[in-house]
């Protein structure tokens, strides 16, 4: 019959070192009152015990538990599973621990993310918006909060820091640069999230505008939420309305678009799409892209985050990162 061990206590530390639980505790937080060959002395013996603190008892100690909370709209969008691979890299290094949730750009999961965050304690949260109405001051009390990648629609004050890229800036340059290349008649099928498609919106019409084409409602396509219209608006603006170039406004909706080009079978498309990706080199067709600077948004976020989380009083920020137009 096999008996579990016992664990092993912060008393059986003190015991075996034939001190106090006091020094013991000291000790194993590097504390500068006990002698530093003591502290190593008790730190050779709980590692050789198998002695591990308990770190619940500890947050409730200190009122910090050492960990941040990201809610994601969708983990399975390759951007926001590099932009969390970012974020955990970022918080790793300044010695946090990080709880992933994915609300799959629901609203109401969203609600439950932030709540069920709340309970573990976490220190401070990073939100990327699914872009509703959400109440983020009431829900969220005093818990420190940065947004990354997208805010609340415009109409919410929001007084928390934000960490986005210039969404305008990169679209227009890939408009632009699909017209330099010869496109004399650009749609666009954008995003279902408020808040991107408005500024990518905005950033394609500036390109039009700057190139003295007039943008037309007429070629100014909206993806729903699970992109189940992109194939048949890709038809629309590309054989029906004869655009021959296009602007895609993240690559979630790209994938559908390139799922229905081989069988339009066009003489030639000017595509260009937001999220710029690795594999679009293998793509028989050229696409110009805005490279986004996931990795400093990622530590960027964390930056702002565990600064306020220090200084509370600390007033909030907008801080705009450039995209990078890259032709593949």
């Amino acid at each position: 019959m096999t008996h579990l061990t016992r664990k092993i206590t912060i008393k059986d530390v003190a015991k075996a070192a034939g001190v106090s639980v006091a020094t013991v505790s000291r000790a194993l937080s590097d504390n500068p009152r006990v002698k530093r060959d003591t502290r190593q002395k008790i730190q050779n013996i709980a590692r050789n015990l198998g002695y591990h603190p308990n770190g619940l008892a500890r947050s409730i100690r200190v009122q910090q538990t050492h960990t941040l909370g990201v809610i994601i709209p969708d983990i399975l969008n390759a951007f926001f599973t590099h932009l969390s691979r970012a974020i955990e890299d970022a918080a790793s290094r300044v010695g946090y621990d990080v709880v992933l949730v994915n609300t799959d750009e629901n609203l109401a999961k969203e609600a439950s993310a932030l709540n069920l965050l709340l309970e573990k304690q976490v220190d401070g949260i990073i939100i990327t918006s699914a872009g509703g109405p959400t109440d983020y001051a009431a829900i969220l009390g005093t818990t420190p909060a940065v947004f990354v990648d997208r805010m609340p629609p415009a109409t919410q004050e929001t007084p928390y820091d934000r960490v986005l890229v210039d969404n305008v800036q990169g679209a227009q340059a890939i408009v632009a640069r699909l017209i330099a290349q010869g496109a004399h008649r650009v749609g666009i099928i954008n995003s279902a999230v408020s808040f991107t498609a408005h500024e990518r919106l905005t950033g394609y019409q500036r390109a039009l505008t700057a190139a003295g084409m007039e943008p037309e409602a007429a070629i100014e396509a909206t993806a729903r939420t699970d992109n189940s219209n992109v194939q048949q608006m890709t038809r629309q603006l590309l054989v029906n309305q004869k655009c021959d170039g296009l602007f895609v406004a993240d690559n979630t909706i790209m994938e559908e678009v390139l799922r229905k080009l081989p069988g339009l079978q066009l003489p030639q498309l000017q595509l260009g799409g937001f999220d710029d990706q690795d594999w679009f080199d293998f793509l028989p067709q050229p696409i110009v892209t805005a490279r986004q600077p996931i990795g400093e948004l990622g530590q960027t976020a964390i930056d702002r985050l565990v600064a306020k989380i220090e200084d509370p009083d600390l007033l909030p920020r907008e801080i705009r990162l450039s995209t990078t137009t890259i032709s593949r």
